[in-house]
């Protein structure tokens, strides 16, 4: 008797689903990653604050902060030092965010001590605040229990794009965590509720970003 294929999670096993709804979560996840969302962030926030010239720096930001520590995951993960791109292992994911916020901390101190000279956009500036906020809060969560990265980042977005860009586009925003929460679940990556916290984690810090970014912007 053939028996059905399990996955783990978090030392859960869940029943397999089928092939196809494995490859569309998996296409979502990949999609709608951590840093495309916070890379879209930074964009709108820089476009949104100061046009052209706000917009490039927030693309430069985004590949310092985002796309490096990526691509230095790809690379490990293809070496086999990590189990995947997106680090499913709880025990791996510390020093990875550690090595983002050394990262992040560090072109904050530059962007800081040189914006003013430079015309770096202050909207730039405080949108990579808060993504050092997000990194350091899974970080500490992560020492005890696995938080998922890409609900915490989904949600941010959605609370945090109506605010930059017009609150209308919280119908459409909402759907990004809605289809994240999914792909997380369907792949075996998460359990429910550590989609369910990611998602609380991340209106909490998008909420806090709105605020900021009304105040201060």
């Amino acid at each position: 008797m053939t028996t059905t294929p399990l996955q783990r999670t978090n030392g859960k096993h869940s029943a397999a689903t089928a092939p196809g709804e494995n490859r569309a979560a998996r296409a979502i996840a990949a999609m709608l990653s951590p840093s495309i969302l916070a890379s879209a962030v930074l964009l709108i926030a820089g476009t949104v604050d100061s046009g052209w010239w706000g917009f490039w720096w927030a693309a430069a930001t985004a590949v310092v902060l985002l796309g490096l520590p990526m691509a230095v995951l790809i690379a490990l993960s293809r070496r086999g030092v990590v189990d995947s791109r997106y680090v499913r292992r709880r025990e791996h994911r510390f020093p990875v965010y550690g090595g983002v916020c050394v990262l992040i901390v560090a072109v904050l101190a530059a962007q800081l001590l040189l914006g003013p000279a430079l015309g770096i956009p202050m909207s730039v500036t405080l949108t990579a605040m808060f993504l050092l906020l997000g990194v350091t809060t899974l970080m500490v969560i992560t020492l005890a229990w696995k938080v998922s990265a890409h609900t915490a980042m989904a949600a941010t977005f959605a609370v945090a794009v109506p605010v930059l860009a017009g609150g209308w586009l919280v119908f459409l925003t909402w759907m990004v965590p809605v289809a994240v929460a999914w792909s997380r679940l369907r792949t075996g990556d998460h359990t429910y509720w550590q989609t369910v916290v990611g998602i609380w984690m991340g209106v909490l810090i998008g909420g806090f970003y709105g605020l900021m970014w009304n105040w201060s912007i």
